[in-house]
């Protein structure tokens, strides 16, 4: 059974604006890889007239070990998703995520999303 809502609707959209820059996504940690990019559950700060304000975490994985291979890969996707008019990124930082034991180098966007309830 798949989720339904304003909430799977936005993730749906978020990761189809991903699709469209080719950017391999999954909202499901099981299928988190490096070179690619993980959508994670979203945090949300209202909800009024029916419009929900919500922010997710796109967290860009690169392969490890964190070397400069792995660095350029983080700026270029990251370049790509923030160029983008459809992705309205509001900050960035650097992490590490673990993925089955291993420490993969990352980078965490926060991106704004608005979506309205019929």
């Amino acid at each position: 059974m798949s989720a339904t809502g304003v909430f799977a609707e936005a993730q749906a959209a978020l990761a189809a604006r991903l699709d469209a820059l080719s950017i391999v996504n999954t909202a499901d940690p099981r299928n988190a890889r490096p070179m690619s990019v993980l959508i994670e559950p979203p945090s949300f700060t209202a909800f009024t007239y029916n419009v929900l304000k919500m922010t997710f975490t796109l967290r860009v994985l690169a392969a490890p070990p964190g070397n400069q291979d792995a660095i350029d890969y983080l700026y270029t996707t990251i370049d790509t998703i923030i160029n983008t008019t459809t992705i309205d990124v509001l900050e960035g930082r650097p992490s590490m995520t673990t993925i089955g034991g291993q420490d993969i180098p990352s980078y965490d966007l926060t991106v704004a999303v608005a979506t309205q309830r019929a």
